[in-house]
């Protein structure tokens, strides 16, 4: 979710259409890089009540991403109570609980205490980069590349193909969780004492839900959360990544279907059908989810700094609100030659490198903030463009649709912009909660209070379609000015 809406925030929003269970109700939970998000949601899938609370980030050292485990738990606790509250229902009138997390962001607990070894190391951290860059160039993975590239010639297998292209990167859990092995000595011999439980925060929230009673996530059933801390136990029926709970949230339920989320970073993803996709390094296959006997596969590539490159900015007072920029983006005909590296994390693919710096660059005397904000919203447009265009290479499937969610996707110029660089329609939704009310649909189909798919794409609503009105060739020597100025900002942080 973006940094766009952070801070604690309570509504309630009553339905004017009639329901057939009135009294029944499921919860979405959406637990964001920057926001964590509860919302009621009745038989329409209309929003009864909600809460939200800003995710505080810790930033220990440059480059470190870290999220306080007690701090997270308290707020979780205190959006569901809240939500309920303000939709005013009582707990036991809650059928199913789904939860939607951020992905790869992992911690490691105490097995016969409970009591947690570190923070949470966030998806966005980079401490591992220097792991990260000495395993891509070591023997054992050139020997692994040359191998494979070498049964592909012979066998034209595409899973050889795939595996000769593969290269870890600072988002994978493994090289992380290596760091802490090798840096924090008391994990290192609780693992040797066959004392140390690992997971990310879906497993984690789990297990504390259930109080230990629980552990399996991914495509099975969870059991209740412990009555003590809601006083009724509540059903969790549904544990889902939030990037493949906003595809569900925005019923792409065909293959061909596209989600673009710009929200803390911008991950554009396909419904690939009932196979996964043997991609060529910059996009990875995901299991979407997996109905009955209905298994669904996704194709995901991803840029890390969306809706943090508009924080920042709003943090050096460039604006006040983030629904200011739009506006200050179009009182001007173009940025005046300034360009902006969203690189607060590294840069993912095409580029993959974790050591780029974020930047500005084209500054001039006649620079105002104006231009700065166009540049950096510029810069989302752009990136959407490059994966796009990663998209078209490397996934054999047409498009059928294209669906924007995510708290940037509120800015009409970024949306404008994109559609015309990549010349097609989006679809907006008349709600951006994708991946709170995608975790509510999987926990109302796996309960019965939905009937179907079906059921959930009739009610979902579109609030604006996003036209192309310029060719993207009007926009060409800008990109190429852009992807300079990324080449240039590459290897910044090298310590080598």
């Amino acid at each position: 979710m973006s940094g766009q809406q952070a801070g604690a925030e309570q509504r309630r929003e009553e339905s004017s259409a009639p329901t057939s269970s009135p009294s029944r109700f499921v919860l979405g939970l959406d637990v964001g890089s920057t926001v964590i998000r509860c919302h009621v949601y009745d038989r329409t899938a209309r929003v009864r009540g909600s809460s939200a609370q800003k995710v505080e980030n810790v930033y220990p050292q440059p480059g470190w991403v870290e999220i306080d485990p007690d701090a997270l738990w308290a707020q979780f606790v205190a959006v569901i109570k809240d939500a309920v509250k303000a939709a005013g229902v009582q707990m036991n009138q809650i059928v199913g609980l789904g939860i939607s997390t951020q992905r790869a962001t992992f911690i490691t607990w105490n097995k016969k205490t409970g009591h947690h070894f570190h923070n949470f190391i966030s998806w966005q951290d980079l401490r591992a980069a220097e792991l990260v860059k000495s395993w891509n160039n070591s023997l054992i993975m050139k020997l692994l590349h040359g191998a494979t590239k070498l049964l592909h010639f012979f066998s034209r297998n595409k899973v050889m193909l795939t595996v000769s292209r593969f290269t870890f990167t600072t988002q994978h859990v493994t090289l992380r969780l290596v760091w802490i092995l090798q840096n924090l000595p008391e994990v290192k011999k609780a693992v040797e004492e066959d004392n140390c439980c690992f997971g990310t925060i879906d497993t984690w929230l789990l297990y504390k839900l259930t109080k230990g009673k629980g552990g399996l996530t991914d495509l099975y059933n969870f059991g209740s959360v412990d009555e003590e801390i809601f006083g009724v136990p509540i059903p969790v029926v549904a544990l889902v990544g939030d990037q493949q709970s906003a595809m569900f949230g925005e019923c792409c339920f065909e293959t061909g279907d596209v989600k673009l989320t710009m929200g803390t970073g911008t991950f554009l993803d396909i419904n690939t059908g009932k196979t996964p996709q043997h991609v060529n390094g910059g996009f990875y296959p995901l299991i979407g989810w997996k109905i009955g006997h209905e298994l669904v596969c996704l194709a995901e590539g991803n840029a890390g700094d969306t809706g943090t490159a508009i924080v920042w900015a709003q943090k050096l007072d460039l604006f006040t609100d983030a629904a200011e920029t739009e506006k200050m983006a179009l009182s001007l005909e173009d940025s005046e030659g300034v360009y902006f590296v969203p690189s607060f994390s590294g840069l993912q693919a095409p580029l993959n490198d974790p050591c780029a710096c974020a930047s500005f660059m084209g500054l001039k005397h006649s620079t105002s903030k104006y231009h700065l904000v166009r540049a950096i919203l510029e810069s989302i447009a752009f990136r959407n463009k490059q994966l796009y265009d990663m998209l078209q290479r490397e996934i054999q499937i047409p498009v059928t649709n294209i669906r924007a969610d995510g708290g940037v996707c509120n800015n009409a110029f970024v949306m404008q912009m994109t559609s015309d660089l990549i010349n097609e329609k989006i679809d907006r939704p008349a709600h951006f909660d994708m991946s709170c009310l995608g975790a509510a649909s999987l926990a109302g189909l796996a309960v019965g209070f939905w009937a179907d798919k079906e059921e959930l794409q009739k009610l979902r609503q579109s609030e604006m379609v996003f036209k192309p009105q310029r060719k993207w060739q009007e926009y060409e020597v800008n990109m190429e000015n852009w992807v300079k100025a990324v080449k240039r900002s590459m290897n910044w942080y090298n310590k080598t």
